[in-house]
């Protein structure tokens, strides 16, 4: 078995559940469940460079572990954890939909904060990487907040395109390992 196999491997098997706060998210591979949330993501960015829904649908089921999140009873959205590049197995990315009515209330802060907790507390990724939409000054600060840093290797011609084929600037962030256990102390 392939070195790569082993990390995707590894990676798949963390079933990461979080029941607390009234937030629960736990690990999905329902098809229906993460159209829904791809859906949530208006702006269509997290999950770009796809020609449709369906092939973003097959990727997240493919190269991520997703996790439907719930708010009580409801469902409101879909975190996904992907390897950046395949040049660099130590590399992680993650994305965060939430449905509209949840967002600016602290959900996205704390669950990205459990998810990358629960990453780097039990597998040896060195990174976790964030992308952007340049426009979208919320994630951008709530990723600053989380120690996140401006990655260094951003180049000003990064673009998500969309379902539409409209290219959209984004900016990449990036928190390493040794950030993250500086700041858990």
């Amino acid at each position: 078995m392939s070195d790569l196999q082993k990390l995707v491997n590894l990676l798949k098997n963390i079933r990461y559940e979080l029941m607390t706060n009234d937030i629960t998210i736990i690990s999905t591979e329902d098809e229906s469940l993460i159209r829904k949330g791809i859906q949530f993501d208006n702006g269509n960015t997290c999950y770009y460079g796809y020609n449709n829904i369906d092939e973003m649908i097959s990727s997240v089921l493919i190269s991520s572990n997703a996790y439907a999140i719930y708010y009580k009873e409801e469902f409101i959205g879909i975190v996904s954890v992907f390897f950046h590049s395949v040049k660099d197995l130590n590399k992680l990315e993650i994305s965060i939909t939430l449905n509209e009515k949840y967002r600016g209330k602290g959900i996205g802060s704390y669950l990205l904060t459990q998810v990358i907790s629960a990453y780097f507390d039990n597998t040896e990724i060195k990174s976790f990487h964030l992308s952007i939409r340049e426009d979208n000054t919320e994630s951008i600060k709530l990723a600053e907040k989380l120690g996140f840093i401006k990655y260094p290797g951003s180049r000003k011609k990064d673009f998500f395109t969309d379902l539409n084929g409209n290219k959209i600037p984004q900016v990449q962030y990036l928190l390493t390992r040794k950030k993250y256990e500086t700041n858990k102390k």
